[in-house]
């Protein structure tokens, strides 16, 4: 009987130890508890039109056409990885300033400031995407669900919306060594904030209220 119940008791554990590692792998837009941008529901839904709108309004630089396949691209990703569409909007904004032709001194180019690197690593990796004959700042759409699914994947990786965003910004690597050894620096705790303020203008705009033009958002280049 007691070897009955010792085979059913591990049996047990072995079913939640199963039941765990699959919810490790469902996609999450936030892993850990620490949600820094966490903002109160916009009474604003955004949709398609009502970004490329708000792009437009933010970006006037950027051509219609491309304004439409770029609206198109942040709300599929914004659906497939969980995030709100104004977050990604505000990361644009913070990255490139809304230009599409934004670039760096080491070489990101684009919206979201990808490096020829990280673009032909997350090209490799997302192989539907369509980007393989591409590099940075070709295509602004594609560049989008590059750069969004890279995000997505760091913050997977550390577990954390905050450290991802400082990840996205000064490098993985970099951020890690920091964190492991307790040594952030200031470069690396503002971004978060930057994104903040910048996604709390961002709602702001899309509800109707007054926006106000903050130069200081824009960090293009990363840390060296």
């Amino acid at each position: 009987m007691i070897k009955l119940r010792t085979i059913a008791l591990l049996a047990g554990a072995l079913c939640l130890a199963g039941a765990a590692a699959d919810l490790w792998l469902l996609p999450r837009a936030v892993p850990h508890p620490d949600q820094p941008l966490k903002h109160e529901p916009t009474k604003v839904l955004p949709d398609e039109d009502k970004l490329e709108a708000l792009l437009g309004r933010l970006g006037p630089s950027v051509p219609a056409e491309t304004r439409t396949k770029v609206a198109d691209a942040l709300m599929s990703e914004a659906r497939r990885n969980g995030y709100d569409p104004f977050f990604l909007l505000a990361l644009v904004g913070v990255e490139s300033n809304y230009r599409i032709t934004a670039s760096s001194a080491r070489g990101a180019r684009g919206l979201l400031q990808l490096k020829p690197s990280t673009f032909a690593w997350m090209a490799a990796r997302e192989p539907e995407v369509g980007a393989h004959e591409l590099e940075t700042g070709d295509d602004p759409a594609t560049d989008v669900r590059l750069a969004v699914r890279y995000f997505h994947y760091l913050e997977h990786r550390f577990q954390s919306r905050t450290a991802a965003l400082m990840a996205y910004n000064s490098g993985p690597r970099r951020v890690a060594l920091a964190l492991r050894d307790g040594e952030l620096t200031d470069r690396m705790k503002q971004y978060p904030a930057r994104v903040r303020k910048e996604y709390e203008r961002v709602i702001r705009l899309a509800e109707g209220k007054r926006m106000q033009l903050d130069e200081g958002l824009v960090l293009l280049a990363r840390a060296p």
